[in-house]
């Protein structure tokens, strides 16, 4: 097997890959960073991400060459590099490595790494800001133009833009977007120049600030990928566009909106690779996911999801799709716009310029023999009583609709005509949600709260069951434990990384039937029906997850009504 090695590698490099563990200097080996030691083979391992990255060593090997063939050089002194592989025994890779002890006359010694510790350092090539640091650097060296959006001479800037790598920077923004696993990049003028933002983790922060004529070039170039009309600025456009990333795919939803300054650009990251189109590792637990579940299957009737944009509706409906989604199943939806793409589902964008809307498509899906549909979205009356019709003739239909909470549902549904008594016999579940941010499980720790406030969250669960709580692993009868993410270079500062959604899930059973049909829009009839039944708030959810230790109290307070800051402020924690 070793001797694959020694003719692949050139004469000198070869005693810097051992054979056996007897080719391993004990000498040397104490020298050694304290993260790496020696495996069977012979060869140290690299256990965890060293403290000081080799820029020189990194540039030795290209970004897309250690992707492809899973190695990475990490640390070069004088003639020495040293180099994290995954397989070692890779021919091609090994190749690789001979070329370049040759060209770069460098002797190299091989470290095994994991394929998960490889994903985590190969961020270690150039960020984001540091490529548009250099880019506007580059601008300013030339023409003295400095970044913060002053405002120069046509003449001055022309020659600037011209020559500009507007491509590179673009490709960039998306770059950071998508390797910082950004929702959506907000790019929009102010105050003569180009704001550009990026909402990570549901929180949107500003990254880069461009010169004005820059962030035109930039919002052109987006346009031109986007297939939309350059000269058209005084009335919105909508407009998308794919790239490729590694094997997998992700496309822009690209969004234009004239305002008083010039014309603002967003653009939602889609990766279809990425979506989590998982109950639990969406955030369903205990109640909620299991009526969810039981309701899937009923064979006719409206599951509804509500909650303000960006709340996750759409990737919720996803999931309970991918649980039906079977070969003896027709299942149709109706999207605007279809954000993921599932294979085995009939997915339709609507397009209201033409004429077809929610309301018009949904008469032609009922020709198509469905068994499930899904209706992105109840926007009008003709949609809601087309929904309703569709659940009472035979067919399972999945909805979204704007309200605050699931009960909320009940009395908008009655706003936009639907009789109470034909809403009583084809609603089957009703939800609500929010998405939080999750704590960062590398920095998280406990803390300690406000004695008022924790009583505050206490109160909060005192009709939660201990048999509900320990779905959630949490015992109520001990102390409560709370914990925040201190900060770290793994979630850039914030304390947070990934978000979780928090559920609030209304079964209509026959008691809710009959309260719907007689008392349809009072929600507080409603509300203590629902308290009977067993359901939890969302408010109640996200704090059961507090003390799951997945998020903070601060994140829940964000998101729902209410508060839980008497005996002290929660941003305070």
């Amino acid at each position: 097997m070793f001797q694959n090695w020694r003719q692949i590698l050139p004469e000198e490099a070869i005693h810097l890959f051992p054979s056996n563990k007897k080719h391993v200097d004990n000498k040397n080996k104490s020298k050694e960073n304290s993260s790496e030691k020696n495996n069977f083979s012979g060869f140290p391992s690299l256990l965890k991400i060293p403290k000081d990255i080799d820029k020189k060593a990194l540039e030795l090997i290209s970004q897309e060459t250690a992707k492809e063939y899973k190695l990475i050089a990490f640390e070069k002194k004088g003639n020495a590099l040293k180099v994290a592989m995954v397989n070692p025994q890779d021919v091609k890779a090994l190749n690789v490595l001979r070329f370049l002890a040759e060209s770069k006359k460098v002797k190299i010694k091989i470290y095994l790494i994991s394929k998960k510790l490889f994903q985590n350092i190969i961020s270690w090539y150039d960020s984001a800001e540091e490529t548009v640091d250099e880019i506007m650097k580059s601008f300013e060296k030339k023409t003295g133009i400095k970044v913060t959006g002053k405002e120069r001479k046509r003449e001055e800037i022309d020659e600037v833009v011209q020559g500009a790598p507007v491509a590179k920077l673009v490709g960039v923004i998306i770059k950071y977007a998508v390797d910082k696993k950004a929702s959506d990049i907000h790019i929009e003028p102010i105050r003569n120049s180009y704001r550009v933002r990026f909402r990570i983790d549901g929180i949107l922060r500003s990254h880069m600030v461009l010169p004005n004529e820059v962030g035109k070039m930039v919002v052109s170039h987006i346009k031109i990928l986007s297939k939309l009309k350059i000269d058209e600025k005084r009335k919105p456009q909508d407009g998308r566009f794919k790239i490729k990333k590694q094997d997998s795919a992700v496309d822009f939803r690209v969004s234009t909106f004239p305002v008083l300054e010039g014309e603002k650009v967003v653009l939602r990251v889609l990766s279809k690779n990425e979506g989590i189109f998982d109950l639990d590792k969406l955030g369903a637990v205990g109640r909620n996911k299991e009526v969810l579940v039981r309701k899937l299957k009923d064979s006719f009737g409206i599951i509804l999801m509500t909650g303000p944009t960006g709340s996750g509706k759409s990737t919720t409906l996803y999931s309970l799709l991918k649980i039906l989604n079977q070969e003896e199943r027709n299942i149709i939806t109706l999207e605007d716009p279809v954000e993921y793409f599932i294979e085995g589902i009939n997915q339709s964008q609507i397009k209201p310029e033409i004429g077809y809307t929610f309301a018009s498509g949904l008469r032609s899906i009922l020709r198509q023999d469905p068994n499930i549909i899904m209706v992105g979205e109840i926007r009008d009356n003709e949609t809601a009583e087309l929904t309703t019709h569709a659940a009472l003739t035979g067919h399972l239909v999945f909805s979204t609709l704007h309200t605050n909470n699931a009960i909320g549902a009940i009395p908008r549904l009655v706003d936009m005509g639907v009789a109470p008594f034909l809403m009583a016999s084809s609603l089957k579940a009703l939800a609500a949600q929010r998405l939080v941010r999750k704590i960062c499980p590398n920095c998280k720790e406990e803390i300690k709260i406000p004695r008022l406030m924790e009583d505050k969250v206490k109160k909060e669960l005192e009709n939660v069951s201990a048999e509900e709580a320990a779905k959630y692993k949490v015992d109520l009868s001990e102390e409560p434990k709370f914990y925040r993410g201190k900060g770290c270079k793994e979630c850039n500062g914030s304390g947070f990384k990934g978000r979780i959604a928090i559920y609030e899930v209304l079964e209509i059973d026959d008691e809710f039937q009959k309260i719907i049909s007689e008392k349809g829009e009072d929600e507080t009839v409603l509300k203590e029906v629902a308290k009977r039944q067993g359901m939890l708030t969302m408010k109640q959810d996200g704090i059961l997850k507090v003390l799951k230790g997945m998020t903070t109290l601060s994140e829940i307070e964000r998101v729902t009504e209410g508060s839980l800051t008497i005996g002290g402020k929660v941003d305070d924690i």
